[in-house]
């Protein structure tokens, strides 16, 4: 079981992508089936998202195992090839 940090969609919109001082560092927030989105809270461990901690910190947090992942997306078949 692993502790994720829950977000609504404005504050996941807020941390996603690359980190300010660090580039190659980024967050990407998963979505769950009721529109929230979590990151896992080890991500406060990393000085290259320092930039979010606080918010981050005062977010509420709930065990994976007590949420629903949204499914992925299924992906377009390939269009057919006319020869």
């Amino acid at each position: 079981m692993s502790t994720m940090i829950v977000l609504t969609s404005d504050q996941a919109a807020t941390v996603r992508g690359p980190s300010a001082s660090a580039p190659h560092a980024a967050l990407e927030p998963v979505e769950l089936e009721d529109g929230r989105f979590v990151l896992p809270v080890e991500v406060l461990d990393d000085p290259a998202h320092a930039e979010h901690y606080d918010m981050l910190l005062a977010l509420p947090t709930a065990d994976d195992s007590t949420l629903v992942f949204k499914a992925p997306a299924e992906e377009d078949p390939p269009p057919e090839v006319v020869q």
